[in-house]
């Protein structure tokens, strides 16, 4: 070939002489060109600098024909045969080299021709990224947005997607309830949008179970929502007009089915950020406060019935209420045919939980009669219509605040209300009831009673008030006969008694001895009224031949119980008891009720009991047929006027004392503003309370509703009679003006007389767990000494402005007083001063 078709192309650093074996020589140069661009650009691409400088060793330098072959895929133009043999060598060179080069090459950043750990990093990367993106950024750049684009449509689609059915299960009911029907929690807020209650309803049961729209035969009547678990319970939504059919509140009806034997229906409620009240008495309190706030109890699920702290198989007292409310406003009412368990806190739950249960003790399975009456399910049940096997049916009610939520809910007793019964409630709080106990041996039993009378007359007591001759006063239980031989002369003593101006009383139990002339009596009644359809006159065994069912109270095992439930053996009942009040001109009596612990174990009456702590009412409405019932031990709503409630008996200890106010709290907010307070000092069992304790105590009584005495202030030392006169011009000229135009006002209203602090503010967080003051409607606020020994104790003053009734000063509510100081002879107490009143 001839020397003039050859071109020295230098390339790379390197000499390389390519035939172009192109007859042009012009185009051999445009040739030329191209090559040096492409390999100038291969050149950048890999961003190796490939001219070799003095500090590199020999395995950093490879061909450039190598790399440009490599990093472009461009095939260079054929060269002449002397140029193929050249490159054979420089290849074979390549190779060599490579074999003996252990890392790439980065000559830029090589330090002592080791490379460093970046170096090596950028070049795996850059080795691991496609040709293709390496040629093609932009179009790399278009392909990544449209992918994300693509990403972001399918979340945002599968979010729509998930937040929708969300939205369908978690519906709002009344504009105020929502309820999720996969974790079925009902949350139910107030009029500002602000959660009041949040339940976790079904808790027994399966999480995991679908549900399903109720059958129209099974829906309860004005039901928006009914829902049924197969095999397991049916739930039902419904709006409700509250009690007085006003709009100070809102009301939902809500009510379970358990469609199997093994399933009780159960509603938890949470009770952390918020303080709960109501209930009624708690027994086995650990803590010093009873039960108020109700936060502070622990009762683990047991049957939601009248107890005695002698029984105490269940955490319940002797007063109760099927009532909750919390400090948000939110109110739990449940109706008295739910056969009712209750746990407030149990295992330290935090929550307030709500069973239906008609088996085990004290409750029995009665049939259709004892099922909701608005339900339209039948007890025979069949494949599309199940048997119900218990209801749990209540209410629930939201208002602005507490006070507004407990005045909507209150009942009223004016209806019906007579004038001479409104005088018996004007006696009861005027003058004192003073309480006498006979001794069982003691023989001249008449001797004691005068005694005991003539001591308190010329008192400091204008009035001596009732005189209640407490148990036993029969020879036999049950006998409603005074025992003749330690009442002898009885019939005299009593005339004397009334002409001192005195009325009395005497305290009567339910309870019939079977060795009693009663009992006796009874078994002729029933042989003389025998009939196909008659019951008997004791309440009897579930099997057999339908034998008395015993039961066993105070020492005596064998004991009956007259079946109030027929309306005939109540009409006998009241028979009895007229002769007794008849034969000794009594004026009334005070009912010891029967609690349900103590029923037998397994009995049977003639009309079923839903709820058996109803027993004692039914006995009560027997006695009033032929005598006034002054007070009853035992309740689970608040009786007909007269009939005050009395607050369980507490023990002659400063434990006693201190826990006196919460109870009397929780009965006031509970629906039971009539209250007998326990004897001045506790029960004591014939011996005089402590001292102080006693001094103590008379200051709490002098502001509550009734004062009640077994031991006379006289048989102490003067001190505590001048204490006692001096508390007693208090009450008469202070408190009994307020005592009587609340209690007048109660009973149309049905609010408290006693108040907690929270009635007079109910947004004052501070004042919402006071447990250790009290309120005398709105105008009297009392914070008694409850302490041994203490002189000084911290008081809360609501706001506005109060008087102080020790030293007459000034002081502004809505703070503490600390270190507030009170002499064994006074009483902290505050008068709230009129509207506008400036310090």
């Amino acid at each position: 070939m001839n020397d003039d078709n050859q071109q020295t192309v230098p390339l790379l650093g390197s000499s390389l002489n390519y035939s172009a074996g192109i007859p042009s020589s012009g185009d051999n140069q445009q040739h030329v060109r191209i090559v040096n661009n492409l390999a100038m650009a291969a050149t950048k691409q890999t961003n190796v600098a490939v001219t070799p400088t003095d500090d590199e060793s020999d395995c950093d330098t490879i061909t450039s024909r190598t790399l440009l072959k490599k990093r472009t895929g461009f095939v260079l133009p054929t060269p002449s045969n002397t140029d193929i043999e050249n490159g054979k060598k420089e290849a074979e060179a390549d190779q060599a080299d490579k074999a003996n080069c252990t890392t790439p090459l980065n000559p830029n950043n090589q330090k002592n021709g080791s490379p460093s750990f970046t170096d090596r990093l950028k070049d795996k990367i850059s080795n691991a990224v496609p040709t293709v993106i390496q040629k093609k950024p932009r179009e790399y750049k278009l392909k990544a947005f449209v992918g994300f684009l693509f990403l972001l449509v399918v979340f945002l689609v599968g979010f729509a997607y998930i937040f929708y059915y969300q939205q369908l299960s978690r519906k709002t009911y009344f504009e105020r309830i929502r309820f999720t029907k996969e974790d079925r929690i009902m949350r139910v807020y107030d009029d500002n949008g602000l959660e009041a209650l949040r339940g976790h309803m079904g808790a027994s049961f399966p999480t995991s179970q679908k549900s399903y729209k109720c059958h129209d035969r099974d829906r309860p009547p004005n039901s928006t929502l009914c829902l049924e678990w197969m095999g397991r319970g049916r739930f039902s939504l419904a709006q409700t007009p509250n009690k007085n059919h006003d709009d100070k509140s809102r009301c939902y009806r809500i009510i379970w089915q358990s469609l199997s034997a093994d399933t009780y229906p159960t509603d938890c409620y949470e009770m952390n950020n918020q303080l709960w009240f109501g209930a009624g008495a708690v027994l086995g309190q650990q803590h010093d406060f009873a039960g108020w706030p109700l936060n502070r109890a622990e009762v683990p699920i047991s049957p939601f019935v009248t107890g005695s702290e002698v029984r105490g198989h269940n955490g319940w007292g002797q007063v109760l209420r099927r009532y909750f409310m919390n400090s948000k406003a939110a109110a739990i009412i449940v109706d008295d045919s739910t056969p009712l368990w209750v746990s407030v806190n149990a295992n330290q739950s935090q929550m307030l939980c709500l069973q239906s249960r008609s088996s085990g003790f004290p409750f029995f399975d009665h049939g259709e009669e004892s099922l909701v009456s608005n339900t339209s399910t039948k007890r025979n049940g069949t494949k599309n219509n199940p048997i119900v096997h218990s209801v749990l049916n209540y209410t629930i009610c939201t208002a602005a605040d507490l006070e507004t939520l407990l005045t909507s809910l209150a009942d009223a007793w004016w209806d019906g209300l007579r004038k001479d019964e409104m005088e018996v409630v004007k006696k009861l709080m005027e003058d004192p009831v003073w309480r006498f106990q006979p001794r069982a041996d003691d023989n001249q039993t008449v001797q004691s009673l005068m005694k005991y009378t003539n001591s308190i007359v010329g008192s400091v007591w204008t009035s001596p008030g009732y005189l209640l001759i407490d148990t036993p006063w029969e020879e036999r239980t049950g006998d409603l006969e005074f025992d003749p031989n330690r009442f002898q002369g009885l019939s005299e003593a009593l005339e004397i008694i009334h002409r001192k101006g005195f009325k009395v009383a005497v305290t009567v139990r339910p309870f019939v001895s079977t060795f009693s002339k009663t009992y006796k009596s009874g078994l002729d009644y029933q042989l003389s009224n025998s009939t196909p359809d008659s019951v008997g006159t004791w309440i009897r065994q579930p099997y057999g031949e339908g034998s008395p069912a015993l039961t066993s109270f105070n020492g005596d095992h064998s004991l009956a119980l007259a079946d109030v439930t027929s309306r005939n053996i109540s009409e006998w009942v009241a028979d009895r008891l007229n002769t007794l009040i008849k034969s000794y001109e009594l004026d009334g009596i005070f009912f010891e009720s029967v609690t349900a612990d103590y029923l037998p174990h397994y009995y049977v009456t003639a009309k079923p009991l839903p709820d058996p702590s109803k027993l004692s009412s039914l006995w009560v409405d027997a006695a009033r047929q032929v005598t006034t019932v002054l007070s009853v031990t035992s309740a689970t709503q608040m009786p007909r006027l007269p009939t005050f409630v009395a607050i369980p008996r507490l023990p002659s200890t400063w434990e006693g004392l201190t826990h006196l106010l919460p109870l009397v709290l929780t009965l006031s907010v509970s629906g039971y503003p009539f209250l007998i307070p326990p004897p001045v000092g506790g029960i004591s069992n014939f011996t005089k309370p402590d001292k102080e304790l006693y001094i103590r105590w008379l200051q709490v009584s002098t502001f509550l509703p009734v004062m009640q005495f077994a031991t006379i202030p006289s048989s102490y030392d003067a001190e505590v009679e001048r204490l006692a006169s001096n508390l007693t011009g208090l009450r008469q000229s202070t408190v009994l003006p307020i005592l009587q135009r609340y209690g007048g006002s109660s009973v149309f209203d049905g609010l408290p007389i006693i108040r907690p602090l929270w009635m007079l503010d109910p947004f004052d967080k501070e004042g919402l767990d006071v447990a250790d003051e009290f309120c005398v409607g709105d105008e009297l606020l009392v914070a008694p000494v409850l302490e041994p020994g203490a002189r000084e104790r911290e008081v809360y003053l609501p706001k506005g402005v109060w008087k102080d009734g020790i030293d007459g000063s000034l002081r502004k509510g809505g703070r503490w007083i600390h270190h507030y100081r009170a002499k064994l002879d006074q009483v902290p107490f505050f008068t709230r001063a009129a509207e506008g009143t400036r310090l």
